[in-house]
C-alpha cells in the first residue's frame, strides 16, 4: 500500500503501542517517518526482485519475440513477369526468351554464401556436457575478413594460380585495388605464384585511404590498418616482387631522396624502378589496344581520379619480345559501389584487351549487382556468384529469376526494417544477416 502513498492503519497503531511501551519523546511525525523507512526498505527489496525476474525473463523471451515480430516475409519464387503479348505469366515461363531459369538458390546449403555459418541443433552439447552456444565469428588477425571469408577467397585465388602456374612464357601480374586490409589478402595470394621459369610474378597493391566518418569506427579502422600505407609496406618488406602504391598511384617503398641529388643518383637510391613520363605514355600506347589515354580515370561526375591500371604494367617490354603481359587476377575491394566502379573503369581497356582474366569484387554495402553485370557485359565478361563450394553464373538469368535470387536472405540485407536493425544492434537478434550481405564487415 505504500506504493500508493498510503500508511496501513494497523502498522500505525503498532508503532503507537511501541511508543507507549518506551519510545518516549517520539512524536506522531517521527513515528510516521520510521514507518516509511521500514516500508521503503521492503519496497526496494521487492522492486529489486521484480527487476531481476523481469531481466531474466526478457533475456529468455525477448530475442525470440523480437525475431518473430520483425522477421521478413518468407522468401519464395515470384509467380512470373509481364511478357510481350502476354499478361503476367501464371508460372515462370521462358516464352521464347534466351535466358536461364534453373538457379535454385533455396536449395544451397546454409553455409554456401555464409562460410562462417554454424548450425546448432536443439539440445546439442559440447564434449564437456555444457550446452552448445553460438560463438562470435572469428576475424583473421590484421584484417577485417572472417576466417570463412578468407578461406573461400584464398581457395578461389589459388585455383586461378593453378591455371597459370605451368605457363612460364608469359609475364604475370596480379593487382589488388582499394586495399584496406594492410595487404593481407595480396600477401596470401602471392604465395600461390612461386618462382618458375625466367619470369617472376609481380603483385601490385593500391592502398585505400577511405576511413569511416565517426570517430570510434575511424579509430577501429586505423587499428586494423585500413588506409594505412605504412602497414602494407611493412607486410611486404623484403619482397622485391611487390609494388605498393598510395591511393593516387604514387609508388611507395622508395628510399629517402635529397633535393640536391642528380638524376643518376636518384635512380640508384630508388628501391624499385619508377617509370618516367615518357614510359607512362608509352605504356598507354602499347599493348594489344595501342591507344593513348590518361594515366588516371574519372567518373562522369568528376570523382577523384583513380590510377589507370595500364600505367602499372611494363607494356614497353612487350615490344622487345620478352613475353606477353597477363593479369590472371584483379581484386577490387572497397566500401562503396561508387569507388569500385571507379576502379573497374580504370581497368576497362585492360578488360577489353582480355589482359585481365579474372576479377574478384568484394560485396560492398551498396553493391548493385545489376550495374555490375551491365559493366561486365559491356566488356564481354561473364558474372558469377562465388560460393563456398562452387561459382554460379548469374548474368544469363532471366530478369525475374535474378530479382528473386537477389531478394534471397543469403544475399539481401534486411532493408526498410528499422525495428529489426535496432534489435540487431541491441544484441537481441544475431547480426549474421548484415555480415552475410556485406552491410557490416563483421
Amino acid at each position: 500500500s505504500l506504493l500508493l502513498g498510503q500508511v496501513p492503519e494497523e502498522d500505525f497503531h503498532l508503532l503507537q503501542k511501541q511508543h507507549q511501551a518506551g519510545l518516549s519523546g517520539s512524536t506522531e511525525e517521527e513515528i510516521f517517518m520510521k514507518l516509511l523507512s521500514a516500508k521503503s526498505t521492503v519496497r526496494i527489496l521487492r522492486l529489486f526482485l521484480l527487476l531481476t525476474l523481469m531481466f531474466y525473463g526478457s533475456k529468455k523471451m525477448l530475442p525470440s519475440l523480437a525475431d518473430r515480430i520483425t522477421r521478413p516475409k518468407k522468401w519464395w519464387w515470384s509467380a512470373g513477369v509481364p511478357l510481350p503479348g502476354m499478361d503476367v505469366a501464371a508460372k515462370r515461363n521462358l516464352a521464347g526468351r534466351n535466358c536461364v531459369m534453373n538457379y535454385f538458390i533455396e536449395k544451397q546449403p546454409p553455409d554456401e554464401y555464409d562460410p562462417d555459418f554454424v548450425e546448432i541443433k536443439p539440445g546439442e552439447k559440447n564434449k564437456d556436457g555444457t550446452p552448445k552456444v553460438k560463438q562470435p565469428v572469428k576475424i583473421v588477425e590484421g584484417t577485417y575478413r572472417t576466417k570463412g571469408q578468407v578461406h573461400v577467397i584464398s581457395r578461389f585465388i589459388e585455383a586461378v594460380a593453378d591455371s597459370f602456374r605451368s605457363n612460364t612464357s608469359i609475364r604475370q601480374h596480379i593487382i589488388f585495388t582499394e586495399s584496406r586490409d594492410s595487404g593481407h589478402l595480396a600477401f596470401q595470394a602471392i604465395r600461390h605464384w612461386p618462382p618458375r621459369g625466367k619470369h617472376r610474378t609481380i603483385v601490385h597493391v593500391i592502398a585505400s585511404d577511405e576511413l569511416p566518418r565517426d570517430k570510434d569506427s575511424r579509430n577501429a579502422a586505423k587499428a586494423l590498418g585500413y588506409g594505412a600505407l605504412e602497414d602494407i609496406e611493412e607486410r611486404f618488406k623484403g619482397i622485391d616482387k611487390a609494388r605498393i602504391y598510395d591511393r593516387d598511384g604514387n609508388l611507395a617503398g622508395l628510399a629517402k631522396i635529397d633535393e640536391d641529388m642528380d638524376d643518376d643518383e636518384i635512380q640508384e637510391a630508388l628501391e624499385v624502378d619508377v617509370p618516367d613520363k615518357e614510359t607512362l605514355e608509352l605504356r598507354m600506347r602499347t599493348g594489344k589496344n595501342r591507344r593513348l589515354g590518361n594515366t588516371t580515370t574519372l567518373l562522369p561526375d568528376g570523382t577523384r581520379p583513380y590510377p589507370n591500371l595500364r600505367a602499372l604494367l611494363p607494356f614497353e617490354e612487350e615490344d622487345e619480345g620478352d613475353g606477353d603481359i597477363v593479369v590472371p587476377y584483379l581484386h577490387v575491394d572497397g566500401t562503396s559501389m561508387k569507388n569500385q566502379l571507379l576502379v573497374l573503369e580504370s581497368a576497362r581497356d585492360l578488360l577489353e584487351d582480355k589482359t585481365i582474366v579474372v576479377v574478384g569484387i568484394e560485396h560492398s554495402p551498396d553493391l548493385d549487382v545489376k550495374t555490375l553485370i551491365e559493366f561486365f557485359q559491356s566488356v564481354r565478361y561473364k558474372t558469377f556468384f562465388l560460393g563456398a563450394r562452387q561459382i554460379a553464373r548469374i548474368d544469363n538469368l532471366c530478369d525475374e529469376v535474378l530479382d528473386d535470387v537477389l531478394d534471397h536472405p543469403s544475399v539481401k540485407p534486411p532493408s526498410k526494417n528499422w525495428a529489426r536493425r535496432l534489435f540487431m544492434h541491441l544484441g537481441l537478434i544475431p547480426k549474421d544477416e548484415l555480415r552475410i550481405s556485406g552491410t557490416e564487415d563483421s
